[in-house]
């Protein structure tokens, strides 16, 4: 079945809308990191019988915590990506599209939205008239 130019650009969107996604987790985990490497550095006793704990401190833990949040979030992620590389119908791929098909002009409801002053107004404050 072909695609409609509707369906084709909604991928498009949430092919963007993934890799800012990943682009965001991206940074967080490499702060968190650097975060936590900062936090195994300062410490004052950096080991325990001679081996170096990652978790040592209330801190450490945490940092680790998020860490973990990132990884899974970002495993998340490209669950998603394949299966919108695959062509699968996704609730992002769905959420995209009726946002796509709510910008459309249609036979009712065309300017939708917009405030009291808007309304008020009409054709004149959309053509750009004198308010």
């Amino acid at each position: 079945m072909a695609k409609t130019s509707i369906e084709i650009q909604a991928e498009k969107n949430a092919q963007g809308a993934l890799k800012e996604a990943r682009l965001k987790q991206n940074i967080k985990e490499h702060n968190v990191r650097a975060a936590l490497k900062n936090e195994r550095k300062n410490r004052p006793d950096k080991s325990l019988f001679g081996i170096d704990y990652k978790g040592f401190t209330h801190k450490a833990k945490s940092l680790n915590k998020e860490l973990r949040k990132s990884k899974k979030s970002k495993k998340f992620i490209n669950k998603i990506q394949d299966k919108v590389d695959r062509g699968d119908s996704t609730s992002l791929v769905k959420f995209e599209k009726r946002k796509l098909e709510q910008k459309l002009p249609s036979t009712e409801g065309s300017f939708r939205g917009g405030g009291r002053a808007v309304r008020g107004l009409g054709k004149a404050f959309m053509k750009g008239g004198k308010v």
